[in-house]
Order: structure tokens, then C-alpha cells, then sequence
């Protein structure tokens, strides 16, 4: 099962200046979303929920 991921224009914008100062990551980085929509519990992504003030998102590793 695909999932779609949707982008807000924050993350864009957060995405650009993160890829900015790291050009070096963006083949994993690409790779890493590709593998988020196809199967986000994937071991490899580190998938887990954040706490604190961001208890409601999700975090991934590239």
C-alpha cells in the first residue's frame, strides 16, 4: 500500500534551507521520502513519536 505524503509550504520552506546547507544528503534524503510513502514503519526509517511540545508528530531518520 502507497501512502501519500502531504507537504505544508513550512516544511518546504525548512526542506530548501535544510538541503541548502547540506547538499551532500539530498540523494538520502529523496530516498528516505520515497521509502516514507512506500512503507513508513520500514525498520530503516527509525519511525518514532516525539514528545514534549511536539508529542503529535513524527520523526524519521535520513
Amino acid at each position: 500500500m502507497n501512502y501519500k505524503l502531504i507537504y505544508t509550504q513550512s516544511y518546504n520552506k525548512r526542506a530548501a534551507k535544510f538541503l541548502k546547507r547540506h547538499p551532500e544528503l539530498a540523494g538520502q534524503y529523496e530516498k528516505t521520502l520515497k521509502l516514507l510513502e512506500l512503507d513508513p514503519f520500514h525498520p530503516s526509517l527509525r519511525l518514532h513519536q516525539l514528545k514534549g511540545k511536539l508529542k503529535d508528530l513524527s520523526s524519521v531518520s535520513i
